[in-house]
């Protein structure tokens, strides 16, 4: 490993400082914006789970369990109950998939898409708070390098 990294990996600097490590930063970011989302999310009785599924099928309407999971990045059983925490709460009906039984769908229903847009108000201003003394451009960078450290570990 080249030395022009070295200030960011963990194990290769002797005067490591966590807060120099940007996966430190990743995840004290996106645990504080699901922290304030659960909380938010309370008087709505639900969660930031239940929310992401939520907004998934709002996206990709009809989407198939498996499709979900990829989505939310959690695992197939994971999803599994959540959507059907959510059935059982009117906010999505699922049904077998005409081409593969084995293939489960699932759907918003009215209530669900009601919920979505609740969620959508409730998001858009944690998320205005989030990005408070940012450009617009800054906001495009950190995208495009988000970016392409994902593709980098794909």
């Amino acid at each position: 490993m080249t030395k022009k990294y070295s200030k960011f990996l963990l194990l290769s600097s002797e005067n490591f400082d966590l807060e120099e490590f940007p996966y430190y930063w990743i995840t004290q970011v996106h645990a504080q914006g699901v922290k304030k989302l659960d909380h938010a999310l309370k008087k709505y009785g639900l969660d930031n789970s239940r929310r992401r599924i939520l907004l998934s099928l709002k996206s990709k309407p009809h989407a198939s369990v498996s499709d979900l999971s990829e989505m939310v990045v959690s695992k197939m059983s994971t999803t599994t109950k959540i959507v059907y925490r959510l059935k059982d709460e009117g906010l999505v009906e699922t049904y077998s998939c005409e081409n593969d039984a084995r293939i489960t769908r699932v759907v918003l229903t009215d209530k669900g898409q009601q919920m979505t847009l609740k969620i959508k108000d409730l998001s858009n201003i944690i998320l205005e708070q989030s990005y408070e003394g940012l450009t617009p451009l800054q906001i495009e960078k950190m995208m495009e390098t988000l970016k392409q450290i994902f593709k980098n570990l794909s």
